[in-house]
């Protein structure tokens, strides 16, 4: 890491991290603007929204009035704008009354479900993408590159919550094979037994997100390499006697995949906007399934620190593509 890092000119990393924290404090603004401001815009108190319909008891009007104070939305707009901007850089986003915990806890806790299951099939839906493209490259034109580019296509079509639904049902309800849920997955175990479960639990969203995600890769790097198969430099290596599997996979595949982990390496930062309808019919709690109830409720506090996070997380992501796009492609330069 050390070493990687040396190679990057220190203008460079300096001016992608200045322009990666303008990014995320023109976010934090917009946030402002969106739960505090336009509230007031329309004649709203924003403490109506930090406080459920009930609470212990306690009438409502004696809550907002507390949240006001605790909260400081009783203070002058630039106060409140100063105080907002140090809190979310600093991550104190508060209690939440719904749940009765912190909120910074409920988005940690549903971090990591959504990372076990989308982070894996993002990788291996990248692995089988390079694989059959490679194979649709090496056989351009023939009956096997067709059959593997119309089935990355039909990829596109399915309706992944239909396909889920049902694996869920046959391989879950009917046969047992899978666990229906996280809970039923990990229920009374401990140490190795808990990971065996939980992995258990994601096999099946990961295998179908696998195989129902690859088709934009696999199509973009075929794509890609037939255009080099049929390029100057790629003629003059054959010239040269350099045998065919070599070029395809030291040259052709090298460049060809460019594109493909571009679009990897953007969906990476947004994956924890999570998959609300996997979350939905597998059951677990998620980042999605988080923002979704919250919003339904409307509970600012709660949508708001989700927000922040999954843009933080996109914005520290995009600064890692940012460094690692010239090792990747060698015609990009560090400027």
């Amino acid at each position: 890491m050390g070493v990687f890092l040396m190679r990057i000119p220190v203008k460079y990393l300096i001016k992608r991290i200045i322009e990666r924290i303008a990014l995320l404090f023109v976010i934090v603004n917009f946030l402002f603007f969106l739960f505090n401001i336009v509230p007031i815009l329309f004649h709203y108190n924003p403490a109506d929204f930090y406080v459920p319909l009930t609470y212990k008891g306690i009438s409502r009007s004696a809550l907002i009035e507390a949240i006001d104070k605790q909260w400081g939305l009783n203070k002058p707009l630039y106060i409140q704008y100063i105080d907002y901007v140090k809190n979310m850089f600093t991550f104190h986003f508060g209690y939440s009354l719904s749940y009765g915990e912190s909120i910074t806890t409920l988005v940690m806790q549903a971090i990591p479900v959504d990372l076990i299951i989308l982070v894996p099939s993002l990788i291996l839906s990248m692995i089988l993408a390079i694989g059959l493209a490679m194979i649709s490259i090496a056989k351009e034109g023939s009956i096997v590159d067709v059959i593997n580019t119309n089935a990355a296509i039909f990829t596109y079509f399915i309706p992944a919550f239909w396909v889920f639904a049902i694996a869920l049902y046959i391989l879950g309800f009917e046969m047992g094979v899978v666990p229906t849920n996280v809970a039923e997955a990990i229920n009374g175990t401990h140490g190795i037994a808990y990971i065996a479960g939980l992995l258990k639990f994601a096999s099946l969203p990961i295998i179908l997100l696998t195989i129902l995600s690859y088709g934009v890769r696999m199509v973009l790097t075929r794509s890609y390499g037939v255009e080099i198969t049929k390029s100057h430099f790629v003629t003059y290596l054959k010239a040269r006697g350099i045998p065919s599997r070599k070029i395809l996979f030291k040259h052709v595949m090298r460049n060809s995949i460019i594109p493909a982990l571009t679009r990897t390496g953007i969906d990476f930062a947004f994956i924890l906007g999570g998959a609300v309808f996997v979350e939905d019919i597998f059951n677990f709690y998620g980042m999605g399934e988080l923002i979704v109830q919250n919003a339904e409720s409307f509970n600012v506090p709660v949508l708001q620190a989700a927000f922040f996070i999954i843009n933080f997380y996109a914005v520290i992501v995009l600064l890692a593509v940012d460094l690692i796009y010239p090792f990747i492609d060698p015609r990009v330069r560090y400027e």
